[in-house]
């Protein structure tokens, strides 16, 4: 097969080492290979981009585990001025690729791949995106953070007597939380508690709620209440601070945000997580709806044989943008809008 490139470079990526092969030749003779090895430390990753730049190589594919690439990504963004290709590439569709010998090292066949134009690049957002999801997925985090100490919350209260979340939508809300901080301190309901705590939009009676906290907590169970509460309003707060940031963060795609926010089931958390996972321009990188779809892994299977289908189900993607999605597709039909009549 004739090569396309003159002169490109695979870099292998591990957490401590970085292997790299650089091929160079004509298209029609067999190339020279380079090799060379540098530890992934930002001293080192400007010494390859040199090394790289020494050799007239502006063509870079890599392949990496985990977050490896990311450092150097950025460092051959920062430093490999004039670059043609740089590109991140599916460790599984590249070893699904026939023709490696065992002995050839990752590195180069990596290169030899990038030379006859094989490859297929990752989706690898601009800068300023990359840091929007990294805010983006700590914020998932902590919000799943929040609903385990929620769910402990009400084990903690059902198993003392306080059936709060029979009588009231949520447990967190307005009345609850009024409910619990007066619990918290004095271990006991009295019926003036309960009824100085209630919001007037709480649609059960008042007898019917006082009810449900007859209950009674000691000193450490007061105590572990309130750590439980404390744990749970420090998350908000950290929830929305990081909220904030990814808001000013993402400043200069104020015009795709309103648009996004303009769609029922969206909000500005959804909006600005969909736009740290697929960035403020998916047209760019994805052809058409049906790839940025199959990507987010909510195509189903085409898995048919003679006839007979095996499987429906959606395939593999990302976790993040495929969560979200669904989250606002529910929110959407649930909602008082024209998505809940189709």
């Amino acid at each position: 097969m004739l090569a396309l490139l003159d002169c490109c470079c695979g870099l292998d990526v591990h957490k401590d080492v970085i292997h790299a092969c650089i091929l160079k030749g004509s298209p029609d003779e067999e190339p020279i290979s380079i090799h060379a090895e540098f530890k992934a430390i930002q001293s080192d990753l400007q010494a390859m981009c040199s090394w790289l730049l020494e050799n007239q190589c502006f063509n870079v594919a890599m392949e990496s585990t985990g977050v490896y690439w990311r450092p150097v990504y950025e460092a051959c963004e920062e430093f490999l001025d004039g670059y043609k290709c740089l590109m991140v590439v599916n460790a599984h569709h590249m070893r699904n690729l026939p023709g490696r010998k065992s002995d050839v090292k990752d590195a180069q066949w990596i290169a030899t791949l990038l030379r006859h134009g094989l490859l297929e690049p990752s989706f690898v957002p601009e800068r300023l995106i990359r840091n929007l999801r990294e805010y983006s997925r700590l914020r998932r985090t902590l919000v799943a953070e929040r609903t385990r100490y929620s769910n402990r919350l009400e084990k903690f209260l059902q198993a003392h007597g306080f059936k709060l979340s029979s009588v009231l939508s949520s447990i967190l809300g307005v009345s609850g939380r009024r409910l619990l901080a007066t619990l918290s301190q004095k271990g006991v309901l009295s019926p003036i508690d309960v009824s100085d705590a209630m919001d007037r939009r709480v649609k059960k009676s008042m007898e019917e709620i006082r009810s449900t906290v007859t209950g009674k907590l000691d000193y450490s169970e007061r105590s572990y209440l309130k750590i439980l509460l404390d744990k749970i309003d420090t998350l908000d707060g950290e929830i929305n601070d990081i909220l904030l940031l990814m808001q000013h963060l993402a400043e200069p795609y104020k015009i795709q945000l309103e648009q996004l926010d303009s769609i029922p089931g969206i909000d500005i958390a959804a909006a600005l997580t969909i736009i740290a996972e697929t960035s403020a321009t998916p047209q760019d990188s994805f052809d058409s709806a049906k790839k940025i779809v199959s990507w987010a892994g909510l195509s189903p299977r085409n898995d048919e044989s003679a006839g007979n289908i095996k499987s429906r189900k959606v395939t593999k993607g990302s976790p993040y943008i495929k969560a979200i999605l669904c989250q606002v597709a529910w929110a959407g039909v649930k909602g008082n809008s024209f998505l809940r009549a189709g």
